[in-house]
């Protein structure tokens, strides 16, 4: 090959040196500033949020509280983590640049943003389960911090996610000689049935005019699915560029749309940058969100930190967008998570700098390359080592240009090279890793944005997609309207029919969900998906053969293989049939080599047969998949009985709700026929009623069956709230043996959250219970009596109960819809009155005062109320701007012109205190108060200013009465939290 002349310029940053250490880690405990949450809300959840609860107590009131820190570090770069705060990457420092390259914040506020409430910005938060910010954002989980073989260093992070019951597990990871970390996540659904499909990482990074998004794209979506284009909008902005995003309101971009491997951000003003790269068929989704930078979106600032600035989030997820209901419409769906399957993927995480800009990223670190003629301009700035040869490839691989560099992490290179004539540059390749230099437009993709024309989504098939979609959204109401909708069209359509057999399962309607997906067979026997909840729910029902039948033909179809085996192994360990039970887990394990239960079955069933060897094989297959699997430290303490391995097992198992991992476990067993290991299990959880009632019925000894019901009775139901179709069996069946109002209640929980109100009302039906969210739930799924009735169970909750606010709050709602307005507000004021800073009952009061016309009191009380909004509210502005307005009103009909266009003057202002921020000019709706000061000049016989404020409208003024209509209709749509 001909050799070149070149031009090596090697640029080492002036900094300080590091003797390599290696990794290591750090735990130890933390003082920040810190704005608590509290309240947690002793009322069963909508079906959406159960059995989580929600907390409602933030506050302005600042405290110094220690948290615990993991740290991770190398030469390189710093990671914390908070395990106290949802396992959350708190920040990422890169110790060459002396710069962080994720959002630090320095004080931990908690705001409603979050599904279940409080939440915090800043570092990486992981979500798994359904749309909206993780239930474990704000609260512990549990962790394990280790040291690699490999010399690497990682924090463990896992939770159960009650919503979907699939397990998550992180593991945040240094290498010693790397300037990346990277978080590898498992997810396994441990059920039987499919369940929602919702994963993304959010990073925050600080905002800035100089912040650009490196986001290869062609277009962006909406949650609602609809299409745009990118970087450039229909009006010419760079909306890959901060500065340039200047206009409406906060923004959701998801990108798409050009072939990539990363996404990134570059702060040009500094030079400075960090990349999140991973194959990108683990995490095709890429999102960025803003918050507006009008004033409705920089009060978050102040909501969120102290003294940190404000931040962007840059996200990846495993879908294309985070999908609303909308989206169903679009080509942007929903899927489901598989029965027994996982899902794992890989993630890295980097800075880079001092490389004048950026083109390319890989596992090599970030680079800016030029090519102008036959000159070649490449600028690296490493994350790993290397001593090798840079070569220089064309497009059909041929070598052009080769030459040996030596490169350390973060110490960036320049290299220039002047190419042959008419060479065909296409790959530089260092080692293993090779940057493809084809442009965007060469790796734009042909992937759809739009549906097709004449697509009727109101067809049986349109339908079912939407009822597929809802049923995954856990909109489970919707999705039973929708399918069944999709029937009446075409009775005989196979996929609604399993459809609707999975929803009658949800709904533990075993005999209904049985016809169903027989109905379908009749239709098309060998249909994978019909066979498997056929027998799903003949097992339901205690057919044991026909479940047997379905399995078998349900493993014919590749997609059902591994649940359909994985459930006959279940089925014959029940009945002690190892060698069955071992086969078929066996056949589910080489079917997914990843099926976490089929793993833990087969060690269940070595321990039996005193296998040792193969004891050891599935222990290390378990524990490679999740270092911090529970499973395997209690059968270790079953084996052994010892002290410390029982502590080893409780000891990591500090998750907010432990005893919701103590249960699965024991369901698990118990399920399997491991009566005596549920027992133990359930020994060693933290106490409460529904444990114990398991414990009842469980033992085998009536002695013990007495002592453990007994003891139930008389603990606490707070806070107890049961969801598991298992534990409905449970319940049933003591509460046969012994009837108690309590069974009842917490069967009607579980019915109420799977849509079966007719049964919770009916479970209801004691008398003289002292228990106020007894009353509570009776007036949410009463179907008798009306709403005398409903009133009569929210006045005994309130009397057993005068301390909980929301209980009052309820309560005067309902009196108002009852036409007893003036109750219900006296009941708010007194409550407002006592608790001034409770800004939710407050809110409240404010609203029953202008449905009864009561504007100056409310007026009053908004003057004075401070709140602390969620994501999205506009309460407070929008009460504010009807009672401003509508005293305005009140006036210019009182001939009170003056005060009229003071009132009116007013009700365009924004007042901080009510949570809200000004958006842009362009965007807020000023023909209420232009049509009301034309009314008011013309009676002033003021034309030029009649005319003034005519010429502004829109069309043709409104009548007075109409105004004063479209003014009371203000507030008409109330907030609600956006997921």
């Amino acid at each position: 090959m001909k050799k070149l002349s070149t031009v090596l310029i090697l640029v080492l940053i002036s900094c300080e040196v590091f003797a390599q250490q290696g990794a290591m880690y750090r735990e130890y405990m933390k003082p920040y500033t810190t704005y608590p949450f509290s309240d947690p809300d002793p009322v069963p959840a909508v079906p959406k949020l159960y059995p989580y609860f929600r907390f409602d107590g933030f506050t302005r009131e600042a405290v110094q509280k220690e948290w615990k820190v993991v740290e991770l570090e190398n030469d390189y770069i710093k990671v914390m983590i908070m395990p106290e705060i949802g396992g959350k990457v708190w920040t990422a420092y890169d110790k060459i640049n002396k710069e962080y390259f994720l959002y630090n914040n320095e004080v931990v506020k908690f705001r409603d943003i979050a599904m279940r409430g409080p939440w915090v910005s800043g570092g990486i938060e992981a979500n798994y389960g359904i749309i909206g910010h993780t239930p474990n954002s704000a609260t512990p989980v549990d962790y394990k911090v280790m040291t690699r073989e490999n010399g690497s260093v990682s924090c463990v992070v896992s939770v159960l996610d009650l919503l979907t019951r699939t397990r998550w597990v992180l593991d945040i990871n240094l290498e010693k000689d790397r300037a990346y970390f990277t978080t590898q996540s498992y997810w396994f659904n441990q059920t039987g049935v499919e369940q929602p499909y919702y994963t993304w990482m959010n990073a925050g990074i600080p905002a800035g005019d100089d912040l650009q998004f490196l986001y290869p794209g062609s277009h962006y979506i909406g949650h609602d699915g609809s299409a745009h284009t990118w970087p450039l909008d229909a009006q010419g902005r760079d909306l890959s560029l901060y500065s340039e995003n200047g206009f409406d309101g906060s923004k959701s971009y998801h990108v798409l749309g050009v072939y990539s491997r990363y996404f990134g951000a570059l702060w040009k003003a500094r030079d400075y940058g960090m990349i999140r790269y991973s194959y990108r068929g683990d995490k095709p989704g890429k999102k960025i969100f803003l918050w507006a930078q009008s004033e409705e979106g920089k009060i978050w600032e102040d909501l969120l930190t102290d003294h940190s600035g404000q931040y962007v989030e840059i996200q990846s997820g495993r879908l294309y967008n985070q999908n609303v209901d909308q989206s169903s419409k679009t080509p942007f769906k929903q899927i489901g998570l598989i029965p027994y399957t996982d899902e794992s993927w890989k993630e890295y995480w980097y800075p880079f700098g001092n490389i004048g800009g950026f083109t390319h990223a890989n596992t090599a670190g970030a680079f800016n390359i030029k090519l102008q003629g036959t000159a070649l301009y490449i600028a690296l700035s490493p994350v790993k080592e290397f001593k090798g040869d840079m070569v220089l490839l064309g497009a059909d691989g041929d070598e052009i240009y080769r030459e040996e560099i030596v490169v350390s992490p973060l110490r960036s290179l320049e290299k220039r090279v002047t190419l042959p004539e008419n060479a065909r540059l296409r790959f530089i390749q260092l080692g293993d890793d090779r940057i493809d230099l084809a442009g965007n437009d060469q790796k734009k993709l042909s992937r759809p944005v739009s549906s097709p024309e004449g697509f009727d989504t109101g067809s049986y098939y349109g339908l079912y997609l939407l009822g597929r979609d809802y049923a995954n959204f856990r909109k489970y109401r919707l999705a039973e309207e929708t399918i069944g909708a999709s029937l009446k069209e075409n009775g005989f359509f196979v996929p609604s029919l399993v459809e609707m057999a999975k929803i009658k399962y949800f709904k533990m309607e075993y005999d209904s969900a049985f016809r169903y997906a027989k109905k379908a067979l009749s239709i098309d026997t060998y249909d994978g998906d019909a066979n498997y909840y056929y027998a799903l729910s003949a097992s339901g029902t205690g057919r044991f053969y026909d479940a047997l039948d379905g399995y078998e033909v349900a493993a014919l179809d590749s997609r059902n293989r591994n649940a359909a085996y994985t459930r006959l192994s279940h089925l014959y360990l029940k009945k002690n049939d190892l060698d069955k039970a071992g086969e078929y887990a066996m056949r589910a394990l080489d079917n997914r080599h990843r099926n976490m239960d089929a793993l833990r079955v087969l060690y269940v069933i070595a321990r039996l047969e005193h296998d040792e060897a193969a004891m050891n094989e599935m222990e290390s297959r378990i524990e490679r998949l999740n270092p911090l699997s529970h499973f395997m430290r209690f059968e270790r303490y079953l084996r052994t009985g010892s002290e410390k391995d029982k502590t080893d097992f409780t000891s990591l198992i500090r998750n907010e709700m432990p005893l919701e991992t103590y249960l699965e476990m024991a369901i698990w067993y118990y399920e399997l026929g491991r009566t005596d290991e549920s027992v133990t299990l359930l020994k060693l959880a933290p106490g409460n009623a529904l444990a114990t009632y398991w414990l009842s019925f469980l033992s085998d000894r009536e002695e013990d069956t007495d002592r453990y019901f007994e003891q139930a009775e008389k603990m606490s139901l707070d806070y107890v709230f049961p969801f598991r179709e298992e534990s409905a069996m449970m319940l049933e069946q003591l509460q046969q043996e012994r009837p108690s109002w309590r069974l009842n209640y917490l069967l009607a929980l579980i019915h109420s959250f799977r849509g079966n109100n007719h049964k919770a009302d009916s479970l209801l039906n004691a008398t003289g219970v002292d228990y106020a969210p007894y009353y509570v739930m009776k007036a949410r799924v009463g179907e008798q009596g009306g709403m005398a009735a409903k009133l009569g169970y929210l006045d005994k909750a309130t009397d057993l109960a005068p301390e909980q606010w929301r209980y009052q709050v309820m309560y005067g709602n309902l009196l108002e819809k009852s036409g007893e307005a003036g109750k219900a507000v006296g009941m708010l004021e007194k409550l407002y009155r006592r608790n001034p800073d409770n800004y939710v009952a407050g809110l409240a009061l404010i609203k029953l005062l202008m449905k009864q016309g009561a504007y100056p009191r409310a007026e009053e009380v908004l003057s004075r109320i401070r709140i602390l909004p969620f994501e999205g509210a506009t309460d407070g502005h929008k009460y504010f701007r009807q009672t401003k307005l509508m005293l305005a009103y009140k006036a210019y009909k009182k001939g009170q012109y003056e005060k009229a266009l003071r009132k009116t003057g007013e009700s365009e202002t924004w007042p901080e205190h009510l949570g809200v921020g000004k958006p842009y000019e362009d965007m807020i709706d000023r023909d209420l108060q232009h049509t009301l000061r034309m009314y008011v000049y013309r009676k002033l016989g003021d034309r030029e200013q009649e005319e003034k404020y005519r010429v502004l409208l829109p069309g043709k003024p409104l009548s007075e009465s109409d105004l004063e209509q479209e003014i009371r209709q203000i507030s008409f749509r109330e907030d609600e939290y956006l997921f």
